[in-house]
């Protein structure tokens, strides 16, 4: 709920911003306006708010049936900007909504084809029991039933969509029905030819028209390569399962020389058919730090996380926490208290300016910065190296301009 209310803000904040300056902007002919007599100044009137919204859809979805052009400098230097931010922000976000939609409605088909064709998606192609494996490591997915399954919801939400809207124009414009299907498909694919003119009466309908019917499409269009990857996965994990043992690939996949336990083989897999991490192919170095920050929080080494590693570890996360607060109570209070002080008060140790008072604060934040840095390789540290390097780059950051703002 949250995203669809997320995208319809900015759909609708973009509309409202077209609206605003098209219609205060931009002028067209009038609509009852007879053929002007020579040398008599052609009417003109500004753009409706039903024509600003049915131009700023047709330029967010590049479909640009051309009806309608921005028509000065001023208008024309603030559509190149206006355009692009409404295809990278507000119609992407139109898009992944409905795609969403349509990602939903293709699982509970593939729901329905599992229990008709017993077909298994790639994940639960070998999500069986111990007496089934062996059948099951013998046969994919049928290519015509995975395309099927996949394509069949998105392919027919893209088709019905085009029949529903076909049937509308028809009766808006009195179009016969084959030319009006062939209009909308051709808005779809946003080739646009506009050689079928929008009536004004029309255009309300045509901006819900472009707005689902070319999302839709895209939606449709994206699923392919996916579904090309996919396939190949599970062509590949087959070949694998069915390949007899390489001993050379065996011993690839021994990475300390004492043979290759459960972990290493199951990386090992998932290397050679092609596994990705954050887009990019898997490495057994990607996997090095998980597994050693596991051999952290596994202090009794017994290779499990058990409860006492658990509440091990949540008492010294709680401690360091707590003893960080500490020190940068102290830093602070330091700090404030060396302001509060005059350079006539006390005697010359007690300024802030003292070399003695310089070396005592540097001494302290060189201490705490020890401390924090020690937090870093700390065997118990709750969290994920990305996230422990961002958080230690930041406290130091603070440590070094207050260190620097003491003395």
């Amino acid at each position: 709920l949250k995203r669809w209310l997320h995208c319809a803000f900015l759909v609708v904040s973009y509309f409202g911003v077209g609206v605003l300056f098209y219609s205060h902007v931009e002028r067209k002919a009038c609509a009852d306006d007879a053929e002007p007599e020579p040398m008599e100044p052609m009417c003109t009137e500004p753009w409706s708010p039903i024509d600003s919204v049915y131009f700023v859809m047709v330029s967010m979805s590049t479909v640009g049936y051309g009806d309608l052009a921005p028509s000065t400098p001023v208008s024309r230097a603030f559509t190149l900007f206006f355009i692009i931010y409404g295809i990278v922000v507000p119609f992407s976000s139109l898009a992944s909504q409905l795609a969403t939609v349509m990602d939903r409605a293709s699982k509970h088909f593939q729901k329905v084809m599992a229990r008709c064709f017993g077909h298994r998606d790639l994940r639960e192609w070998l999500r069986c029991s111990a007496d089934e494996m062996d059948e099951a490591m013998l046969t994919a997915p049928g290519g015509i039933i995975f395309w099927v399954s996949n394509m069949f919801v998105p392919v027919m939400m893209f088709t019905t969509w085009q029949l529903f809207c076909a049937c509308i124009f028809m009766v808006l414009q009195d179009l016969p029905f084959p030319l009006s299907l062939y209009h909308c498909v051709v808005t779809a694919t946003t080739v646009g030819y506009g050689d079928v003119p929008i009536m004004e009466e029309s255009r309300p309908f045509a901006v819900i028209h472009i707005g689902v019917g070319v999302a839709l499409l895209g939606a449709c269009i994206a699923e392919v390569p996916a579904l090309f990857d996919i396939r190949s996965v599970q062509i590949r994990q087959l070949e694998i399962l069915q390949r007899a043992l390489d001993v050379e690939m065996i011993k690839q996949m021994d990475r300390d020389g004492n043979g290759v336990d459960k972990l290493e083989f199951c990386i090992g897999i998932l290397i050679e058919i092609g596994a990705e991490l954050a887009g990019l192919p898997l490495q057994w170095e990607d996997v090095v730090p998980f597994i050693k920050q596991f051999e952290a929080f596994d202090v009794d080494k017994s290779g499990h996380l058990s409860t006492e590693d658990l509440e091990l570890m949540a008492s010294t996360m709680k401690a360091n926490r707590s003893d960080l607060r500490k020190q940068l109570s102290q830093q602070m209070s330091m700090r404030w208290h060396h302001r509060e002080v005059s350079p006539g008060e006390g005697s010359s140790q007690d300024s802030p300016h003292s070399p003695v008072c310089s070396q005592a604060s540097l001494a302290s934040w060189a201490e705490m910065r020890q401390k924090s840095l020690g937090r870093e390789v700390s065997p118990l540290s709750p969290l994920s190296p990305v996230t422990e390097i961002s958080h230690e780059a930041h406290t130091l950051r603070a440590l070094e301009s207050r260190g620097s703002s003491l003395c």
